[in-house]
């Protein structure tokens, strides 16, 4: 069963934020737009950087995607900053999911959860998160 963009916006809803550490997931079209979040706003940095941020994370899924023929489609990328993860997933029609999370938290655990529940275009709820961060 292929996931569709409606489902992959659905997961995003219906994610529960309740983990220590997991502070954000959302979905960042093409353009570098946040289309939809669940969580609190952690970017803390002027509306201007923080889509230049978003549109940065944009460029760089169109960009890796341009190797996938020599390559392989890219499954995830992590970014750490500081005291956070900024995990970007590419999803359907170009679009990235971006999970913000405390370091301690278990990014490939993390990923490999969401990234089965895309796949098999399941609905996330609220118990999804539970044994996902360690």
């Amino acid at each position: 069963m292929s996931s569709t963009k409606s489902d992959q916006r659905q997961v995003v809803k219906n994610v529960s934020i309740s983990k220590p550490g997991l502070e954000m997931i959302g979905i960042i079209n093409k353009r570098g737009r946040m289309i939809d979040s669940l969580g609190f706003d952690s970017l803390n940095m002027p509306e201007t950087k923080k889509e230049m941020f978003l549109m940065k994370i944009a460029l760089q899924t169109s960009m890796q995607s341009d190797f996938d023929e020599e390559l392989g489609k890219v499954n995830y990328y992590v970014t750490q900053h500081g005291e956070r993860k900024f995990i970007s997933i590419p999803i359907f029609d170009d679009d990235t999911l971006l999970i913000i999370a405390k370091n301690h938290c278990n990014h490939e655990i993390l990923v490999n959860n969401i990234t089965q529940k895309l796949k098999n275009s399941e609905r996330l709820d609220e118990n999804f998160l539970k044994g996902v961060v360690k």
